[in-house]
């Protein structure tokens, strides 16, 4: 459609895997040889802007009279500021909630999850709906946390009042007794309460224990929805992220486009991002198509309208609106770095090989080195 209205101008795409593309594009960077516009990941938007991959889009965004950022949620488009600039424009951005095989709840005669629903309410359904002696073992949850990453460390800690971090991104919080009950709530549920199988046991299922039919509950964000749909034979659905003990409190995240600092062709990129992710574009490519979790408001309502979207998606756009926040780290040199320190000591813990004191030391040790020298790198670069 763009090309029919634009036919003098040429498009290369070039695809990267995400498994490469965060390494592909600093090697680019550092070739000279960056395309137009790229994709970027929330967490690599604060570096990328930082390194002059991205370059600021805020006066374009100012000028174009046809472009507005107003009904872009402020969340997402807080992942891509740059010293006040917006350095790129978000497509998606989702929070994370429950989800639910309807299947099994009816065959187990349980009441589906919904707002009243607490923690230990949870705890509870997910124990009953457990049976791991059956021919092939059915499990009440994923065993997805304890996890720290972007779209995890509120639903792990933050119902408890954990924090992972402060505000400003320099002090590790995580060692406090609010993070350590949630920790071990969740580790419970795996290695006490058996509710939820081991990394090992999840391997034994192709896809996974959830596509697979055996589990009962899991993270959902919108954009597992054509996943979930596809590949999964059985019906389901979505309800707000229990409570915990202290709040109802979820991560929201996301990904968007930026001009790079190598453009030679700044105008006709700006004029091709304004079209693509103006609200006509994300409700065509995100909204319509059931891909998931437009940026925009009106986007996201297109897609709780299509095939893919599940009964309830509904409670989606609750969570953005009323206790979805972004998760730290995403205004940090170090944040890439830190989110593998978390990930590797939460897999431990979810693996049984560590307790949960050890693995909350690790991290704490570990993350704030590399807080430190994230900060003395953005003071030495800025003075």
């Amino acid at each position: 459609m763009y090309m029919e209205a634009h036919p003098e101008v040429e498009i290369e795409i070039t695809y990267n895997t995400w498994g490469d593309h965060n390494t592909v594009v600093p090697t680019w960077a550092a070739a000279g040889t960056l395309p137009d516009i790229i994709y970027v990941h929330g967490s690599r938007a604060f570096p990328w802007s930082f390194e002059g991959i991205s370059v600021p889009v805020q006066d374009y965004v100012d000028a174009d009279e046809g472009f507005n950022v107003d009904g872009i949620w402020n969340e997402s488009l807080d992942l891509y500021r740059f010293q006040g600039a917006l350095h790129g424009i978000p497509y998606d951005h989702g929070p994370v909630i429950l989800g639910y095989n309807v299947n099994l709840f009816d065959e187990m005669g349980m009441d589906y999850p919904d707002e009243s629903w607490t923690m230990e309410k949870f705890r509870e359904v997910a124990i009953a709906m457990t049976d791991t002696e059956a021919d092939i073992p059915q499990w009440g949850w994923t065993g997805s946390y304890p996890s720290l990453g972007n779209t995890a460390y509120y639903p792990t800690i933050g119902g408890w009042g954990g924090e992972l971090m402060n505000d400003e991104e320099t002090q590790v919080l995580l060692d406090s007794d609010a993070s350590r009950a949630a920790f071990q709530f969740w580790a419970d549920l795996i290695h006490v309460d058996n509710a939820a199988p081991t990394p090992a046991e999840s391997e034994a299922f192709e896809q996974g224990p959830w596509i697979s039919g055996r589990v009962a509950m899991t993270p959902a964000a919108s954009w597992n929805a054509p996943t979930f749909t596809k590949f999964g034979d059985f019906v389901w659905d979505v309800a707000p992220l229990p409570s915990g003990p202290e709040r109802r409190i979820t991560n929201s995240f996301g990904s968007g486009y930026s001009i790079t600092g190598n453009s030679d062709n700044v105008d006709a990129a700006w004029a091709y991002m304004s079209e693509y992710l103006s609200e006509e574009g994300m409700i065509f490519m995100w909204g319509d198509t059931g891909r998931g979790s437009p940026a925009r408001e009106a986007g996201y309502r297109a897609w709780v309208e299509s095939e893919v979207a599940p009964p309830s998606a509904e409670f989606f756009i609750d969570a953005l609106n009323e206790y979805a926040v972004t998760g730290n780290p995403y205004q940090n040199l170090g944040a890439a770095e830190f989110n593998d320190i978390t990930g590797r000591h939460t897999g431990l813990l979810r693996a049984g090989e560590v307790d949960v004191d050890t693995a909350i030391a690790a991290i704490v040790s570990e993350g704030q080195a590399v807080l430190d020298d994230a900060a003395a790198r953005l003071k030495e670069k800025t003075g």
